[in-house]
């Protein structure tokens, strides 16, 4: 199986180096934003680890089966309990035991703690208890958005893979070999910042919103001046006001993303700010019982106004 991830050259040529050399670290950080691959990182490095092949992961093997199912019992998952907002020290004790058991199937042991910047002092000293004097053959893989939220000393005992968003460019490629059109994935990214794992979920509806779609379309009419277009985009909106507090959410979004690209950008620095300005001044309207429709009609007429 060929590395998981698109971009991010530097970290598949270290991963293919550890895994060909059978040197695959006792401790892995994985850092990077939601969606941009950790997990999926992270049960590669697993199923590697736990590979009977010479090539590996050879996916064909019965650990690695195991492993794609999500049944491998030598591959455990820490995750954070309903309703808890941490990583407990409870969690990783239980853990710290485990670790110190004879493998089932495999000849090494691997444990994904995700989430693990979310553990307190206490769980990440009951970590670095194990971190100090690892069993021989475990793989600890922990899951951050940024490994600078963990302990210095914890850091300090792991090899840390940063991954960051490929080009849209490449991305979309991907997007379109699962299936997606070219026009919707590289709307989608834009809005996503690139990210792949959020923009799947868009594309499949997860996370997808009139109003954050209204909001695209809204702001390019408004660019363009055209009035009449603008309110066309947000007529569906008109009886929602959930939606529309989502519409404002993501076209003061969509204001500040341009901001940052002014220079290339239809839009002066100016207007933009004058935008954002507007935006904010009529967001409150909504906690009152203003027609929705009258709200579109203001928030349209002063943004044109601006842009004369």
């Amino acid at each position: 199986m060929s590395f998981p991830l698109i971009a991010n050259e530097r970290v598949k040529e270290s991963v293919d180096l550890l895994i060909s050399t059978r040197r695959i670290p006792h401790a892995i950080i994985i850092e990077g934003d939601e969606g941009a691959g950790r997990k999926t990182l992270a049960r590669y490095l697993a199923k590697a680890a736990v590979c009977e092949a010479d090539q590996k992961p050879c996916c064909s093997c019965r650990n690695c089966r195991l492993a794609d199912a999500g049944t491998h019992p030598d591959i455990e998952t820490v995750s954070l309990e309903p309703k808890k907002k941490n990583i407990t020290v409870e969690q990783i004790r239980a853990l710290r035991t485990t670790s110190y058991q004879a493998a089932h199937t495999a000849d090494c042991r691997a444990f994904i703690i995700e989430s693990s910047d979310t553990m307190n002092t206490a769980s990440q000293n009951s970590l670095l208890k194990v971190l100090e004097e690892p069993p021989s053959n475990v793989v600890f893989i922990l899951v951050a958005e940024a490994a600078k939220n963990l302990l210095e000393t914890v850091v300090s005992r792991c090899v840390v893979f940063s991954l960051f968003p490929p080009s849209v460019t490449e991305s979309v490629k991907l997007l379109k070999q699962r299936g997606y059109s070219e026009e919707d994935a590289a709307y989608i990214l834009e809005q996503e910042n690139g990210n792949i794992g959020k923009a799947i979920k868009r594309l499949d509806g997860d996370l997808g919103s009139a109003g954050i779609d209204a909001a695209h379309d809204f702001f390019e009419a408004i660019n363009r001046g055209a009035a009449l277009d603008a309110l066309l985009s947000v007529t569906a909106l008109e009886k929602d006001r959930a939606e529309t507090a989502k519409f404002v959410s993501a076209l003061k979004e969509a204001v500040s993303e341009k901001f940052k690209k002014s220079r290339s950008y239809a839009m002066v620095a100016r207007e933009l700010a004058e935008f954002h300005s507007v935006i904010c001044e009529l967001e409150p309207l909504l906690n009152t019982n203003i027609n929705l429709s009258l709200f579109f009609t203001a928030l349209t007429s002063k943004l044109l106004s601006v842009k004369k």
